[in-house]
C-alpha cells in the first residue's frame, strides 16, 4: 500500500515537472504573487478617447470596465490625455454626457485625467484645465487648487493610493514638461512618499517617457525627455502614457528601469511604429494601419492589500482580455520589484520565430505595377511582429530592387496570439522594393524570400517561394 502511494506521488511529481519544463524560462521567472481575495483598489487606465468622434467607443469601454470590476466597484477612471479632439466646450459637454449616462459619480468612481495635445488644441490652449473644470464640473479636479486647475494638474488620493495627472504644455518643436509643472510633480511625489513609502504611485501624463515603452523613441513630438530626471528617484511610480495609440498586444508596452512605465494604447484607434529598421510597413498610412478603426484597448488595474498591482490588458473592440495579466510587485527599498519587465529580463530566454514545416510562399500574380503573394505565417513563443519580404531574381539570387518590404502581422487585432492568421495575402507595389524602372516584369522568374521578426527583433530562418532554393 505504501509503495503504491509513493509511486502515485512520484507520478504526480514527474507530471508537474514535465509541465514546468515545457514552459518558457521567462514564464518560470515571472511569477509574482497577487492576492486575489484581498483587492483594495480597482481602476481603469485609458487614453485617447477623442470626443466627440470617439464617444461610442468610450462608452463601450466603460461598459466592459464596469462589468470587469463589478458595477459599483470601479474606484477610478484614469485618462492619460486626449479626452477630446480639439479641447472645445462642445466636446467636453459630450464627455460629461457619457459620464452621466453611466452614472459614474453616483457609482463612486473618481474621474482623473491629464490634458493631451488635442485637449490643449496643439499648444494653443496650454491652460485649458479651467474650461474642462467649467464644463465637467464635479467630475474633474476634485480637491485641486485654482492654480492646479489652471495648469491642468491634479493630485488625488483614492483608497489610500496617490494619483497624479500631469499636464504637458508644449508639443510643437519637441515635447517637454514645463519647469513649474515638474516642480509641482516633485512636491506631490514627496508628499506621496511621506504618506506611504511602500505603496505604488500612479502618474498619468499624455506623452510617453523617453526610452521606456514601445514607441518612446518614435520622435520628439511623442515623448518627453525631461521627465526621467524627476521620476528616476521614485521607484514607487507607475506611469501611464498614451499619445501614440500603441497596441497593448506588444510586450514592450510595459517597461521597468528606475520605475515602471505603461502604455495605455487608445480607446479610439491604433497606431504603430512608423518604421521598422528604417522601412515603412506597407500597411501604414501616416503611422496608422489602414484598418486602425478595428481597435479599442485600455488597462484595468487591481491593487491587493500588500500593494501588488495586477494589470489586465483589455481589448474593448473584441470584448476580450489580451494574453495574461502583468503583475508589478509592491515597491521594495532595494528596487527588486523592478526586475521583471526590463528589456534584459524579457529577452533573456526569448526565442526566434520559426516557420512550420508545411510553410510555403505562392506568387499569385505579377503585373507591371503590382505583385500579389500568399504565405503561411510563422510561429513564435509570443507573437510575430512583422515580416521582411525580399524580391530576388531567381537566376542570380540578387535583389531585384534597392530595398525589401516590411509587412505587419495581425498581432494588434488579435487578443490571443494563437488566433493570429495562419495564412495571409499581400499585395506589393514597385516602390516597396525600390525597382529602378518602376515596373515588375511579368516574364521575369522572381524569387520571394520571407523572414519573420518578433517584437524584440529576433529573426527566423528564411523561407522561399521555391522550396528547393539554397542561398
Amino acid at each position: 500500500m505504501a509503495v503504491g502511494f509513493r509511486r502515485k506521488n512520484l507520478a504526480i511529481y514527474l507530471a508537474l515537472l514535465l509541465v514546468l519544463m515545457s514552459l518558457p524560462l521567462h514564464a518560470l521567472e515571472l511569477v509574482p504573487e497577487f492576492d486575489e481575495e484581498n483587492i483594495v483598489l480597482r481602476f481603469a487606465a485609458i487614453s485617447d478617447t477623442h470626443f466627440t468622434s470617439g464617444a461610442n467607443k468610450f462608452e463601450e469601454a466603460l461598459k466592459q470596465l464596469y462589468q470587469k470590476a463589478g458595477e459599483n466597484n470601479l474606484d477610478a477612471i484614469l485618462v492619460a490625455g486626449d479626452l477630446t479632439d480639439s479641447g472645445s466646450p462642445a466636446e467636453m459637454k459630450a464627455v460629461k454626457a457619457s459620464l452621466d449616462k453611466f452614472s459614474v459619480k453616483e457609482k463612486g468612481t473618481k474621474f482623473v485625467f491629464a490634458l493631451g495635445n488635442h485637449d490643449t488644441n496643439f499648444d494653443a490652449l496650454p491652460f485649458n484645465g479651467e474650461i474642462f473644470k467649467k464644463e465637467l464640473g464635479d467630475y474633474v479636479y476634485e480637491g485641486a487648487t485654482e492654480d492646479e486647475i489652471r495648469n491642468g494638474n491634479h493630485h488625488i488620493v483614492i483608497n489610500g493610493y496617490h494619483f497624479i495627472a500631469l499636464n504637458t504644455k508644449k508639443y510643437n518643436g519637441g515635447c517637454e514638461h514645463a519647469n513649474e509643472d515638474l516642480n509641482w510633480l516633485k512636491t506631490k511625489l514627496d508628499e506621496a512618499i511621506k504618506d506611504s513609502p511602500n505603496k505604488p504611485i500612479f502618474v498619468a501624463t499624455h506623452p510617453l517617457v523617453y526610452d521606456t515603452v514601445y514607441g518612446s523613441k518614435e520622435g520628439t513630438y511623442w515623448y518627453s525627455k525631461n521627465l526621467n530626471d524627476v521620476l528616476k528617484d521614485y521607484p514607487q511610480v507607475i506611469t501611464f502614457g498614451g499619445h501614440l495609440h500603441s497596441p497593448l498586444n506588444d510586450e514592450r508596452t510595459i517597461f521597468q528601469r528606475d520605475f515602471t512605465s505603461l502604455n495605455t494604447a487608445s480607446v479610439y484607434y491604433a497606431s504603430l511604429e512608423s518604421e521598422v529598421d528604417g522601412i515603412v510597413p506597407i500597411e501604414l498610412d501616416g503611422g496608422s494601419p489602414r484598418n486602425k478603426s478595428y481597435f479599442s484597448q485600455g488597462l484595468y488595474l487591481e491593487v491587493d492589500n500588500k500593494n501588488n498591482v495586477r494589470i489586465t490588458r483589455m481589448d474593448f473592440f473584441n470584448e476580450a482580455e489580451i494574453k495574461e495579466p502583468w503583475i508589478v510587485l509592491a515597491p521594495k527599498e532595494d528596487k527588486s520589484h523592478l526586475k521583471f519587465y526590463t528589456t534584459e529580463a524579457r529577452t533573456k530566454n526569448n526565442k526566434a520565430p520559426y516557420f512550420p514545416n508545411d510553410a510555403y510562399i505562392n506568387i499569385r500574380r505579377v503585373a507591371k505595377k503590382k505583385l500579389d503573394i500568399e504565405f503561411i505565417t510563422a510561429l513564435d513563443d509570443d507573437l510575430v511582429y512583422t515580416y521582411e519580404v525580399h524580391l530576388l531574381i531567381k537566376e542570380t539570387g540578387l535583389p531585384a530592387g534597392s530595398t525589401y518590404a516590411i509587412t505587419l502581422s495581425d498581432f494588434y487585432l488579435t487578443p490571443d496570439p494563437k488566433d493570429m492568421d495562419k495564412k495571409v495575402f499581400r499585395a506589393f507595389s514597385t516602390d516597396n522594393f525600390g525597382l529602378a524602372n518602376k515596373e515588375f516584369d511579368p516574364n521575369e522568374d522572381y524569387l520571394i524570400k520571407i523572414v519573420a521578426i518578433d517584437s524584440f527583433g529576433l529573426k527566423s530562418k528564411p523561407i522561399y517561394s521555391d522550396p528547393t532554393y539554397v542561398e
